[in-house]
């Protein structure tokens, strides 16, 4: 008998086409129990700094895939849902799935009615999935919006697994970034560009040690952002992320890295 796995599922996802008015729709958190094999898994990662000004609305919102809303509470700026650190996806049924973005607050007497945009992703059965939200949204293109197959294998004993995404739309034009372990005393990620996505790569693992990870303007010391006492898990797959405004060293949308869980 096939492993059963029962989710709460919820998703967000990002892309504007209008902005329009829907009629209210009452709340409801779909509950699905499908088997390993017949299930596509995604995550979805809130990135966009300027989510703001982009859409003109407040940076709250519900999403509904299949016109069934998928999350409580609603998502804002650094939300990563899910956020469960042991397995980190959800569950969502494979093939075509129509996903919508609605606001929340927006209008007082019916704080859910704003609708933002209307997209379809296509799910593999089987696959996993993160929908990294970035102020590339309105891309249609998936490796801009980022929509990211998270394909890997689990890494051999001693070792973990990393890829790198720089997601700061708005860095300095022409310039890159490397990623400098200290630990390591080198480069991990040379000469990426501003919506660049390094695949993974193995590294060795050490559960004794952490690390500090640096952002830095590729060939120089000019540190512009880092992650102190970062630390990887023998056999596990990470996504090291660069998110944020590059204009601001500080506050919360600031130009920042962040790692989440895959495995």
């Amino acid at each position: 008998m096939m492993k059963k796995i029962t989710l709460y599922t919820s998703l967000f996802a990002a892309g504007i086409l209008m902005f329009s008015a829907c009629k209210k729709q009452a709340d409801k958190t779909a509950n699905y129990t499908l088997s390993d094999e017949s299930t596509a898994y995604v995550r979805v990662v809130h990135a966009a700094p300027s989510f703001r000004q982009i859409f003109n609305a407040p940076d709250s919102f519900n999403v509904y895939v299949n016109d069934i809303k998928m999350n409580a509470p609603f998502l804002t700026y650094g939300a990563i849902f899910p956020s469960n650190a042991s397995f980190g996806y959800v569950a969502v049924q494979p093939g075509l799935n129509q996903f919508r973005v609605n606001i929340h607050g927006f209008a007082s007497a019916s704080p859910d009615s704003t609708r933002l945009i209307n997209f379809t992703k296509v799910f593999q059965a089987g696959q996993y999935y993160t929908l990294l939200m970035t102020d590339s949204i309105t891309s249609g293109r998936d490796s801009s919006q980022m929509f990211l197959p998270d394909a890997y294998t689990k890494p051999l004993n001693g070792y973990y697994g990393l890829r790198f995404v720089h997601a700061v739309w708005n860095d300095t034009t022409g310039k890159t970034i490397d990623i400098y372990s200290a630990r390591r005393n080198a480069n991990i990620f040379t000469s990426v560009k501003p919506g660049e996505i390094k695949t993974f790569n193995s590294f060795a693992s050490n559960t004794q040690l952490s690390d500090t990870l640096y952002v830095r303007r590729s060939g120089t010391q000019i540190t512009l952002s880092q992650l102190n006492g970062v630390s990887f898990a023998n056999q596990r797959s990470y996504t090291l992320v660069y998110r944020g405004d590059g204009n601001l060293a500080t506050g919360t949308k600031a130009r920042a890295l962040a790692t989440f869980l895959h495995n």
